[in-house]
C-alpha cells in the first residue's frame, strides 16, 4: 500500500492559486499505454488497491518547466513542475522525506483545461523540496515542491481517467518477448489461436 497520502484544500491567508495534481508511485502502476503522437490513449492500470492520491496545491506555474538540451547523443529534456503545500506538519513533512527517496507517475492540468501525464514506467519523476517557514506570522509556513525530471521527452496529453483505481485484483498482463501483449480481467476467458500446431505457450506475468 502507498505511503502517499492526500493533500487537502486549507481555509487561510496565503494559499493564492490552489490547483490540484494526482500523484502515484511508479510501483502501484501495473502499466501505461505508450504514446502516439504525443498523446497517451487508454487509461493508467494500477496494482490492485492503488490509484492516484489528489493533492490540493499552489502552482507556482501555470505550465510546467521545460528545456531542451542538444547533445551528440540526441536531445534530451529537463521538465520541472514547481509548486507549494500551504502549511507545515509533522504528517506532511515524513511523506515528502520519504518521497525524495521514490519514483512518480503526476497528471496535471494547464489553466486551459487539457490534461498532461508527466512520467512513464521506464521514465519516471523524481521528487524535492524545501521548507520556507517565512519571516512573519502571516507568512505561507509552506514546502516549495518540485517534481523533476531529465532525458527523453515524458510529458504527453492524456484524456483517461487516471483518479480511479479500478476494484479488485490487479490484471494478468501476458508478456511476449518481454513486451506486453494483452491482459485479462479475473473470469475472462483469452484464446490464443495459431496457424502453427503449437501445444504449449510460454508466457510471463506481470
Amino acid at each position: 500500500m502507498s505511503y502517499i497520502t492526500p493533500i487537502r484544500r486549507l481555509t487561510g491567508d496565503n494559499l493564492a492559486g490552489l490547483s490540484q495534481l494526482q500523484v502515484c508511485r511508479t510501483a502501484d502502476i501495473v502499466s501505461i499505454p505508450e504514446p502516439v503522437n504525443n498523446v497517451i490513449y487508454g487509461n493508467i492500470v494500477f496494482a490492485a488497491g492503488a490509484g492516484m492520491v489528489v493533492w490540493d496545491v499552489t502552482l507556482e506555474s501555470p505550465k510546467i518547466e521545460s528545456r531542451k538540451n542538444i547533445t551528440k547523443e540526441g536531445t534530451t529534456t529537463a521538465n520541472t513542475l514547481p509548486f507549494s503545500i500551504p502549511k507545515d506538519t509533522a504528517a506532511i513533512g515524513d511523506m515528502l522525506k520519504r518521497m525524495e527517496q521514490d519514483e512518480f507517475i503526476v497528471l496535471f492540468k494547464y489553466s486551459n483545461g487539457d490534461q498532461k501525464i508527466f512520467g512513464l514506467k521506464h521514465a519516471p519523476v523524481r521528487f524535492s523540496y524545501d521548507h520556507d517557514s517565512g519571516d512573519s506570522f502571516s507568512s505561507k509556513n509552506a514546502y516549495d515542491c518540485r517534481f523533476f525530471y531529465q532525458g527523453p521527452d515524458n510529458i504527453f496529453f492524456y484524456p483517461g481517467t487516471g483518479g480511479v483505481a479500478p476494484t479488485g485484483p490487479a490484471p494478468v498482463v501476458v508478456l511476449l518477448n518481454g513486451q506486453p501483449w494483452f491482459s485479462a480481467n479475473p473470469g475472462q476467458t483469452v484464446n490464443v489461436e495459431s496457424d502453427f500446431d503449437f501445444t504449449d505457450l510460454e508466457y510471463l506475468i506481470s
